[in-house]
């Protein structure tokens, strides 16, 4: 079989995971960002600035068989979400020259939504079109499933899995949601992310569909998930009693039927298990670095 390559755009974190997932046999992959150091073993890496669209010519050359598009703002303006989103996809797609990879995959955000509390929403639900943030987001998703037959958009929950991240040590700290009234949060192990595209890659995995969000099967109120940290952790639970209404931040329940349908198997289906293994290895590392450093 011919070994086919794969173009990871923004290549970080995910893109480390999924070239680790991908037989070196059948896969080469590139990695292009920023800097272009600091990648595995096996990987080939080319500098791209995504404010130069001749830096992104490079990828007519490369023809790849499969490309992976993760995009950040330039900052978090308004600006800097259009710079950083429909602006970068837009570049992306001309320096793609006349050719089109087979497959494709834009890791977007299911921030994209407009519902804002707690109800259900799934792929076809409305969209917060008037902020300009997400006017951005949904400007590359557009953009890109426009211009690439074979792209898929993944519009991801909150990605943990990366060290204890921001939930865990605001927990470990002692700064709890109020207990009142209930959030809910959507959250996606990254193992997952790259699972679920290395298995429609190696075709384990299957979908028509061409925008899925990619969510795990228990969105849970953030009261919950904290509760159970804190037993984790061995520290007392005691949030907050209330907020007024009025200082509640947006939320929503994410249904993931799609993603189901696809036959991918979560690795981490509910946060319970995927924050059981961040917290062994966050407890791991920090028992080497002599005690488990809570803040």
């Amino acid at each position: 079989m011919q070994r086919k390559t794969i173009a990871i755009v923004g290549f970080g974190d995910l893109g480390e995971r999924l070239s680790g997932l991908l037989p070196p046999v059948n896969w080469r992959c590139v990695g292009l960002r920023r800097n272009a150091n600091a990648v595995p073993e096996g990987v080939e890496s080319i500098a791209i600035d995504l404010r130069d669209a001749h830096s992104l010519c490079v990828l007519e050359k490369l023809q790849p068989d499969a490309l992976v598009i993760t995009l950040s703002p330039s900052d978090r303006s308004a600006r800097g979400y259009e710079a950083g989103f429909a602006d970068a996809m837009s570049a992306i797609v001309a320096g793609l020259g006349d050719r089109r990879p087979d497959r494709a995959f834009f890791v977007s955000s299911t921030r994209v939504y407009s519902e804002t509390s707690g109800g259900w929403v799934d792929e076809e639900s409305a969209t917060a079109d008037q902020d300009p943030h997400v006017a951005a987001i949904l400007a590359a998703e557009l953009t890109f499933l426009d211009a690439i037959a074979g792209g898929i958009v993944l519009r991801a929950g909150g990605l943990y899995g990366q060290g204890p991240g921001p939930l865990l040590k605001r927990v470990a700290a002692g700064r709890l949601t109020p207990a009142e009234p209930p959030r809910y949060g959507n959250r996606v192990h990254r193992d997952d992310v790259a699972g679920f595209m290395a298995a429609v890659l190696a075709g384990t995995a299957t979908t028509d569909d061409r925008l899925i969000n990619l969510v795990d099967d228990a969105p849970v109120a953030l009261q919950e998930m904290e509760s159970w940290l804190c037993a984790q952790l061995g520290m007392p639970y005691d949030p907050p009693s209330s907020v007024a209404t009025k200082e509640v931040s947006a939320h929503k329940r994410i249904r993931n039927g799609r993603l189901r349908a696809s036959a991918y198997a979560l690795q981490y289906p509910d946060y319970r298990r995927g924050y059981a293994a961040v917290l062994h290895r966050w407890m791991a590392h920090s028992e080497r670095e002599d005690g488990l450093d809570l803040h």
